[in-house]
């Protein structure tokens, strides 16, 4: 997951130290701005995943700042504190989607709840958001990476030619589609337009592939072509793999 980084807006630099340390437990990088202003500017600037800031401050109010940055970014946490049990601009707070509104004095422990709230929330977004790849088993020792091209046999890169791994690829994106002679030459051979169409190119091709992948993961469809059949198949996490 990546690192979460959090803007604490306060104009009071006392506050800002008493609460650092529980913050700096909670998250991994730490911004600090001491007006509205200049919070705004840090915003723009880091776009961190988190801001923490009091209602009232010099230049620019928290509520006024909180809606500024609401206008052009739906999916920062914002957490406001503020001194005074205000009704409306509770009912103004309420309408920004805040993680929480937090009255002074801050109780550690309602802070680190808040932040731990919004750390779960980032971190459910991040791992919707993490790219993701499709690994086939061929057998129980032959796995085929669709999103890098690699073949793998015991966890050992099977080196392909480029037609080979064009091959594969196509076959492979779809395991229900029977390709035709025709449809496999033209995909191996896009690039070389002077090239005449040959179906014993192509049966020579799955020949040699079927040496490196387990024959029956390319299935002969008698008189129309090819078709991939693997074990399974699954999408994983990217981080899962590298783990």
């Amino acid at each position: 997951m990546k690192k979460i980084s959090l803007l604490y807006i306060e104009d009071d630099k006392d506050i800002q130290e008493i609460y650092l340390d529980v913050i700096e437990r909670e998250v991994d990088i730490v911004h600090l701005a001491s007006d509205g202003e200049e919070g705004f500017e840090k915003y723009l600037e880091i776009k961190p995943n988190i801001i923490l800031l009091d209602i009232n401050m010099p230049k620019l109010d928290g509520l006024s700042l909180a809606k500024k940055i609401r206008e052009i970014d739906g999916d920062v946490k914002i957490i406001i504190t503020t001194a005074y049990a205000d009704q409306d601009k509770l009912l103004q707070a309420i309408e920004l989607y805040l993680i929480k509104y937090i009255l002074k004095p801050i109780e550690p422990t309602i802070l680190t709840e808040a932040l731990q709230k919004a750390k779960n929330e980032i971190v459910e977004i991040q791992k919707e958001q993490e790219p993701t790849v499709k690994i086939f088993t061929l057998d129980e020792d032959s796995k085929w990476n669709f999103d890098t091209e690699k073949l793998y046999e015991q966890n050992v890169e099977v080196k392909l030619t480029k037609n080979e791994r064009r091959l594969l690829k196509l076959l492979s994106t779809d395991k229900n589609k029977v390709f035709t002679f025709f449809e496999i030459f033209d995909h191996i051979s896009y690039d070389d337009f002077d090239k005449d169409y040959d179906a014993g190119q192509v049966r020579a091709l799955v020949k040699l592939l079927r040496k490196k992948v387990p024959k029956a993961s390319i299935l002969n469809i008698y008189g129309e072509g090819y078709r991939f059949n693997p074990i399974s198949e699954h999408i994983l996490k990217v981080s899962d793999i590298e783990a």
